[in-house]
This record gives C-alpha cells, sequence and structure tokens, in this order.
C-alpha cells in the first residue's frame, strides 16, 4: 500500500456486505477490504430471500453449486376473499408476472461461494464472532471508509443511540420443506389472503421449496407459527417442522432519513437493511441492497461519496413510491375483489415493473376505467397518490428531500 490509498471496512457479510466489499476491491485508490462477519460461512445462515428477482446482479455463475437452483420463468399471484375459507377454494383471481432474470436460491451457498469469491481475490474476511461497540469504534477509527451493511437497527444506530429511527414493520416466518412442487416449480405462487402480507412457496425443485407467511400494518396473528401452519394447510404446501422456522423483521423502507446513511465525520456509510432499504410492499431486500452498495462503491470510484445520501433516495424512489400506492390499493378499501382486479390488470408485467415502475403499473390500470375509479374513490387512496407524488411522506416532509 501507497500512501495515497486507502482502507476499508465492511461489517456484515451478507449479500449487501458482499456486494460492497465487490465494489471497493475493485477499485484502485483502496489497497485493503476487511469484512467483519458474526457467522461461519460454513454453517447454515439463512433461510430468508431466498428469491433473487435480479440474480445478474450477482458476480457468479448461475450454477448449482453457486446455490442458484432454480431458474423461474416468473411468478404466479393468487388472490382470495381471505384466511376463512376451505382448501379446495378457487383463487378470485391469478395473475402471472415475468421474471427472466429470477431464480430460488440456497442463499447461505450463495454468499458462501460469493465470500470465496472475494477471499481469493484478496479481500480478508474475520467470522465467527459478532463486532462489541468498542470494535465497532476501533473499526471507523482505523479505517479510512466503513460500509455498515449489519442490518437492522445496524451497528451504527446502536453506537449513536439512534435504534429508534428503525421502523421495521413486516414480520415474516418462513422454512425449507419437502414435498411434491412439480406442478408450479417454474412459476412459484405468491397467496394474498386478506391481509396486509401474503404467504408464498418459493420451490427450489420440484422437491423441496422456501415456504413462509409475512404481515405488516395492524392485522398480526396471537401466534406467528400457528398462522404460518394455517397458511400451509389453505394453500396447499407442505406444513413446516416449528423447530425449523425463522422469524425475522423487515425494515419498511424507507425508515430511515437519508442524512443516517452517511456519516462524514467518520466516512460510515449505511447499505441494504442497514440503511432501512427493502421494498415496503412485499419486503423483497436482496436486490435493493446490491444495488445500494454498488451505487456507494460507484461514488466512491468517482470521489463523489458525499451524494450518496440524496442518490440513494433519488435510486429507490421510484420503489417506494410504487409501494405506497400498492399498499394502500387494499389498506384503503379491504376489498378483495378490487384487489383481484388489480392484479389482473398487471398480467404478464414483469417484477421490476410492480416494483420499481409506477408509470407502467399505472398505465395498466388506467387502461381499465372501472378499476381506476375504483380505486380513487377513496380519500386516502387519493392522500397517498398526492404524498407519493410529492414525496410527502415519512421523513421526507422532515428532511426536504
Amino acid at each position: 500500500m501507497n500512501e495515497s490509498q486507502s482502507t476499508a471496512a465492511v461489517i456484515g457479510g451478507s449479500v449487501s456486505g458482499l456486494a460492497a466489499a465487490t465494489g471497493l476491491n475493485q477499485l484502485p485508490a483502496i489497497a485493503s477490504v476487511t469484512v467483519y462477519e458474526r457467522q461461519e460461512y460454513d454453517e447454515k445462515r439463512v433461510d430468508c430471500g431466498e428469491a433473487i428477482n435480479d440474480a445478474t446482479l450477482v458476480p457468479l455463475e448461475k450454477t448449482p453449486e453457486n446455490g442458484f437452483v432454480n431458474d423461474v420463468d416468473g411468478f404466479q399471484l393468487r388472490i382470495y376473499t381471505g384466511t376463512d375459507r376451505p382448501p379446495e377454494a378457487p383463487p378470485l383471481a391469478t395473475s402471472n408476472l415475468r421474471c427472466d432474470p429470477g431464480y430460488i436460491c440456497e442463499r447461505d451457498v450463495v454468499e458462501r461461494q460469493w465470500a470465496d469469491r472475494l477471499a481469493s481475490r484478496g479481500v480478508e474476511f474475520r467470522t465467527g464472532r459478532s463486532v462489541s461497540p468498542d470494535e465497532y469504534a476501533d473499526i471507523v477509527e482505523t479505517y479510512d471508509y466503513v460500509v455498515d451493511a449489519s442490518g437492522q437497527p445496524s451497528l451504527t444506530l446502536k453506537s449513536k443511540g439512534k435504534t429508534r429511527d428503525y421502523t421495521g414493520d413486516m414480520v415474516a416466518l418462513n422454512a425449507t420443506v419437502e414435498g411434491d412442487f412439480s406442478a408450479y416449480v417454474n412459476r412459484p405462487r405468491i397467496f394474498f389472503e386478506g391481509y396486509v402480507g401474503y404467504a408464498w412457496a418459493f420451490p427450489k425443485s420440484e422437491r423441496h421449496a422456501n415456504v413462509g407467511i409475512g404481515w405488516a400494518g395492524d392485522q398480526r396473528p396471537d401466534d406467528y407459527v400457528a398462522a404460518l401452519e394455517a397458511a400451509a394447510e389453505r394453500n396447499g404446501f407442505p406444513i413446516p417442522d416449528r423447530d425449523r422456522v425463522n422469524i425475522y423483521t423487515i425494515p419498511k423502507g424507507p425508515s430511515l432519513d437519508p442524512a443516517s446513511a452517511y456519516y462524514p465525520e467518520e466516512n460510515v456509510f449505511l447499505v441494504g437493511d442497514a440503511a432501512g432499504i427493502a421494498n415496503r410492499y412485499q419486503g423483497e431486500g436482496i436486490c435493493q441492497g446490491i444495488r445500494s452498495a454498488s451505487l456507494l462503491t460507484d461514488l466512491i470510484r468517482a470521489g463523489n461519496e458525499s451524494a450518496y445520501p440524496r442518490a440513494l433516495h433519488e435510486l429507490m424512489q421510484s420503489e417506494y413510491r410504487l409501494a405506497h400506492l400498492m399498499r394502500g390499493a387494499w389498506v384503503e378499501h379491504e376489498n378483495p375483489e378490487l384487489l383481484a382486479a388489480v392484479a389482473e390488470a398487471l398480467d404478464g408485467l414483469t417484477i421490476d415493473d410492480i416494483t420499481r415502475r409506477p408509470a407502467t403499473v399505472i398505465r395498466r390500470v388506467v387502461r381499465r376505467p372501472t378499476i381506476a375509479a375504483r380505486l380513487l374513490s377513496d380519500g386516502g387512496m387519493i392522500r397517498r397518490l398526492y404524498d407519493s407524488y410529492t414525496d410527502s411522506w415519512e421523513y421526507a416532509s422532515e428532511s426536504g428531500i
């Protein structure tokens, strides 16, 4: 290392941290990159987020050996009247969404292979132990760049006593199960059942799948695991063993003011879940986390890292906007038939369309004037539309961004 080069640390070695380490390791101005990860990569690490909607963001060959076990054509949305129905009840509507770069993965394998690739290219990994508050302070003092990818609430927020800024409001349970998934192995299913959230069955092969259920808003079950078991019975996938069920909280996005994503006096940057990055409508966070890390390293390459908070907001703005509107289609109306009509209007679009392109979704809906009129018949939905296009919701009204 010469005097003009810098050092970088990444705290957290899941997908967002690995993406940050990948970008930093490619910068000539960065002499060394060290990743701190509390778990070992050869242990079972995660069983969530195993659908990667844009696998091109992961710099690995898309093979089963690298964890990419099912190259899916897309996803099928199934809309039901509610949870109080017999298993044989047909859906009100189905909608097939395309996802050409999508895979169902063994995420722990993906992360292990990605970390091995980085290690072979000179990135140092310190694994198997959590970073303590004192160690966090030492890392910030020692390295020229620190990327916090530690999840939520992040180590940075904890160190600053700002954990109440975290506003995770999505709770999800999932597990891997064995069964017969041959009927929809190429088009995994998502079940909307009359609450803010959904259940899913994402086959990794014809014989095993990641299954789960998630909730947002105020309608939560008293017994989360029992609710997952009931969803399995209703929707025809195997009931997971209780000791194999994982539970976790997802940032609702946007959950942090952009000013909390970068601390210039310490050169600390937050990416992924640590920065509150997640899709508020469907909970996806893998691609969002990778994009935030790639954005940051591109800005560092250009010598413009101070622009990261605003650039991050601009990167996520369309996604936040659309999630706010899509969530409102249920929250403001609580009408399964209307949600079914909206889903049918979206048939044939891509996952990227319905998560990141509000104009595309709105054009589809307005082609059906009756649906558009029903959506806008509620004052709450009109308010959401106004808020979405003036950025006057959540932190934006206070920060001016």
